[in-house]
């Protein structure tokens, strides 16, 4: 059932509220950057520390962004062999990151 005329579903109620901006601090530099980066920058951060419940997060986002990248008739963003190589160490380094979480309890 839809809303009254000119009401925003939950998926544009939320991409608005992604898209706002905030401004951060980053190398003694203030700059603004929209609300999505700053929840990705979160998140690859604390994955960063071995937060293992933020780990889980990006690693099932990144494998759920490369079976849709699969799946996709569109092209892929160009990524150079270097760029696979970085994607692939760090997609390997959360997966024994969260592997070394779940064995230790943590």
């Amino acid at each position: 059932m839809d809303g009254p005329p000119g009401s925003k579903n939950l998926t544009t109620l939320l991409n608005d509220a992604l898209n706002e901006t905030v401004t951060i601090t980053e190398n003694g530099r203030r700059r603004k950057i929209t609300k999505r980066e700053a929840v990705i920058k979160q998140l690859v951060n604390k994955s960063a520390s071995a937060d293992a419940r933020s780990l889980k997060i990006l690693l099932d986002l990144m494998l759920n962004l490369e079976a849709r990248a699969r799946s996709s008739a569109a092209p892929a963003p160009a990524v150079g062999p270097g760029d696979e190589e970085v994607l692939a160490q760090l997609k390997a380094r959360l997966e024994g990151a969260i592997r070394d979480a779940i064995a230790t309890g943590k």
